[in-house]
């Protein structure tokens, strides 16, 4: 595993490029992106398997970002990545760019689901593990063999579509998804607890999940919650990360400006902290902020040699069970094209006093 020290120096350069995103664009939600800067950084940095070169790659794992407003967090940890220049990272919520304040998928740049809505990227990611689970029955391990990961915050727990979600997840026993609940009590006008007093963690348990609680900012303890969590064999997991709201900010008299409620949804300046003073706490240049720091640069061209790695071994794999099913892997290239199945649309038949859902279901089946 990678040195700590290099861990946090890059959570921190996370932090930096996400608060001087919104402070450039005078518009978005800082405190959640600062405090979910650790585990994404552990999990591109350390977990994720992908291919840098090909993004559509069928095997790959998947990332799913539930709170569509921390989009800062999540570019950022994709310019670390080679996915997008610090100067699209400065045209953040701007016309036309390719940073708008919530993401829109583009594969190609490593954004798997256009989010917005509280509560639907828990819906895709157990959407997507469902997906993975009849891909692997119908295909084999060999090629389809992934875990699906989720990113959900406050906001999203309480949405209801997230609990029809969380409750098939957790009956279907998913456990090839992962997600991280950012649990950081704090919503855009109050704290979580002057409005929710649910037990998180016992209402997904009795969904049938496997529930860790860890502290969410401490790079240890999110390795060995994603360790458990891929270990699992019968469960969907659901990792609970305690973090800090605004992690790192501070004024300009470097007063502490963490667990603020006014810092989630606008620019750290409006919020009374000082953006210069925060940047210089976290060890970048408040004059050059939209940099990636050089031992973070080489972490993650470090893992970038590892991907290549695990990849052209999982490409072997691959070259070897497409010999041995040439009609298995002719129907993964096909369910993969992005076309649709030729139908032929005459020969269905709408039987007299048949209930649609009847016809539906006798009419359509998945070969």
């Amino acid at each position: 595993m990678n040195d700590i020290q290099v861990m946090n120096k890059a959570a921190d350069n996370i932090r930096i490029l996400a608060a001087s995103m919104v402070e450039k664009a005078n518009s978005g939600h800082p405190g959640g992106a600062m405090g979910g800067a650790d585990f994404v950084n552990v999990l591109f940095s350390e977990f994720l398997i992908y291919d840098p070169k090909n993004p559509k790659w069928e095997g790959r794992d998947r990332f799913f970002l539930d709170p569509g407003h921390m989009s800062p967090m999540l570019y950022s940890v994709l310019a670390l990545s080679g996915k997008f220049t610090l100067d699209e990272l400065q045209q953040f919520r701007q016309w036309g760019s390719v940073t708008p304040g919530h993401p829109g998928v583009d594969v190609m740049r490593g954004i798997e689901n256009t989010s917005g809505p509280l509560g639907q990227g828990h819906t895709y990611a157990v959407g997507a593990a469902i997906a993975a689970k009849f891909l692997k029955a119908r295909l084999g391990e060999e090629v389809m063999n992934q875990t699906i990961y989720a990113y959900i915050s406050d906001g999203g727990i309480q949405e209801e579509i997230s609990q029809g979600a969380g409750r098939i997840a957790g009956t279907l026993g998913l456990d090839n998804l992962i997600m991280f609940y950012d649990a950081n009590n704090v919503q855009l006008s109050t704290k979580v607890e002057d409005v929710d007093a649910e037990n998180v963690a016992m209402k997904y348990e009795a969904w049938g999940w496997k529930v860790i609680q860890i502290n969410g900012n401490d790079v240890n303890e999110i390795r060995k919650a994603l360790k458990e969590a891929k270990a699992e064999i019968s469960k969907p997991t659901l990792i609970i990360g305690n973090t800090v709201m605004g992690k790192g900010a501070v004024g300009a008299d470097n007063s502490c400006y963490e667990n603020k409620v006014s810092t989630h949804g606008q620019p750290l300046s409006a919020a009374g902290a000082s953006i210069a003073d925060t940047i210089k706490k976290l060890g970048g240049d408040p004059e050059h902020p939209f940099a990636i720091l050089p031992e973070v640069a080489e972490l993650y061209a470090k893992r970038a040699k590892e991907l290549e790695v695990i990849v052209a071994e999982r490409y072997a794999v691959r070259d070897v069970w497409a010999k041995a099913h040439p009609d298995l892997a002719a129907k993964m290239e096909q369910w993969f094209s992005g076309k649709a199945p030729k139908i032929d649309w005459a020969a269905i038949e709408q039987k007299a006093n048949q209930a649609t859902r009847a016809a539906s279901a006798g009419s359509f089946t998945i070969r």
